[in-house]
C-alpha cells in the first residue's frame, strides 16, 4: 500500500506545519510578530494551495471510496468529508484574510524597512529576513484581515490536527484490517 505511506507521509509534514503555523498566529495575536511573519503565511497559503487541497481531493478519489466500501461506519466516512468542505471553507477564509494583493505583493519604497523596524516590538532582536532580494513585510503595514487571518488559522490548526488524527487512526485501521 505505497499510496498510503504517502499519504502519512504529507500528513506527518502538514502537523509540523501546522505548529509553525501557530507559533505565526501567537505572534500577530500577541503584538510580537517578526517581519519574516507575512512571508511565512505566504508559505503556508502556498501549501494549502499545492500540498494540502490536492491531498484532500486524492483522498476523495481514492481513500475514502476504498474506505466506505470496507467499513459498515458509513457516518465516520461522510464525516470526513464534511470536515474537508469545513476545512475548505477555513482554507479560503485565510487566504482572504491574507489578502490576495499581499500574496504577490512587494514593498516598492526603500524607507519601508526603517519603518518595519521601528515599529517592531522586537526592535533590539535580530531576525535575518527570508528573502534578502526583498524587502520583509509585516502585517501592520500591510492591508492584511488580522481578525479573520486569525479565526481561519486557528480554525485550520483546530480542525486540521484532530482530522489527521482521526485518518491516522481510525481510517487507517479501517483500511489495514481490511486489505490484510
Amino acid at each position: 500500500m505505497s499510496w498510503l505511506r504517502r499519504f502519512y507521509d504529507e500528513h506527518a509534514a502538514v502537523d509540523f506545519v501546522l505548529t509553525k503555523l501557530e507559533g505565526n498566529l501567537k505572534d500577530i495575536e500577541h503584538g510580537e510578530s517578526g517581519a519574516n511573519v507575512i512571508w511565512e503565511l505566504k508559505e503556508f497559503a502556498e501549501i494549502i494551495k499545492n500540498v494540502i487541497i490536492p491531498h484532500f481531493k486524492a483522498e476523495e478519489k481514492e481513500v475514502y471510496p476504498k474506505a466506505s466500501k470496507l467499513s459498515e461506519d458509513k457516518e465516520f466516512i461522510a464525516s470526513l468529508y464534511d470536515e474537508h468542505n469545513l476545512l475548505y471553507d477555513a482554507f479560503e477564509g485565510f487566504i482572504n484574510a491574507l489578502g490576495k494583493e499581499n500574496l504577490g505583493a512587494e514593498l516598492q519604497q526603500g524607507d519601508k524597512l526603517a519603518q518595519i523596524i521601528s515599529k517592531s516590538r522586537n526592535i533590539d532582536k535580530i531576525e535575518v529576513p527570508k528573502n534578502l532580494d526583498q524587502l520583509p513585510e509585516n502585517p501592520e503595514i500591510l492591508d492584511v484581515d488580522i481578525d479573520g487571518l486569525l479565526h481561519n488559522g486557528y480554525k485550520i490548526i483546530r480542525f486540521l490536527g484532530s482530522h489527521i488524527h482521526k485518518e491516522e487512526k481510525q481510517l487507517y485501521e479501517i483500511l489495514n484490517k481490511k486489505s490484510t
